[in-house]
């Protein structure tokens, strides 16, 4: 990998979204810490009171959010043709992540249509969903304000972390090395890493 006259790594990443679950995984954390928050509330209402009830409704809408969530990834494969694609460019500041042009318009719909089903059912986190899928067709990481890095070179990804928000870089296998030591090399907060 080389960068371009002006100092830019440049490279596109296709993610087949059927081989990699690298996604789904994701969606699988968010999800539970969601769930797990709405639990806590509700135990806090209750005053911390539990009953063998409420834990076996607690799983069972557990275990249905989780079938919901994978369902909802398939046909989201679907709709993008199997595949996840972004183009990413790294210099000595940070690394962005563009969605290729077509998918962020396919993306727009689909968050579009998510936030005008939130706005006809009244679920404010179905709007939120939708919006932000609707308006955001990229994520930038600063190395300045980096404090976690963590190579997971199964799925060609490379996870920043600064505080509560996370990127994904996706590397191929022969450029995966060079783009996570650059990464590593530019942030100067860099805690656990690699």
């Amino acid at each position: 990998m080389r960068p371009n006259e002006d100092g830019v790594y440049r490279w596109r990443y296709s993610l087949n979204l059927y081989r990699n679950a690298v996604l789904l995984w994701l969606f699988y954390k968010v999800f539970s810490c969601v769930f797990a928050v709405c639990v806590l509330f509700g135990l806090w209402l209750n005053d911390f009171k539990f009953s063998l009830e409420a834990t076996k409704w607690a799983l069972v809408g557990y275990a249905a959010m989780i079938v919901l969530v994978t369902v909802s990834y398939y046909f989201y494969a679907l709709i993008q043709g199997g595949r996840y694609t972004w183009d990413f460019e790294m210099d000595e500041n940070g690394v962005n992540a563009v969605q290729v042009a077509n998918e962020a318009k396919r993306n727009k719909v689909l968050g579009t249509v998510v936030a005008a089903m939130g706005v006809a059912s009244g679920n404010l986190s179905q709007i939120g969903l939708g919006t932000t899928v609707a308006t955001r067709n990229g994520m930038y990481s600063e190395f300045a304000t980096t404090r976690k890095v963590k190579p997971d070179r199964k799925h060609n990804t490379i996870n920043i972390r600064n505080g509560m928000y996370h990127n994904q870089v996706f590397a191929a296998d022969e450029d995966f090395d060079f783009v996570l030591d650059y990464i590593t090399s530019h942030c100067p907060k860099l805690k656990g890493s690699a």
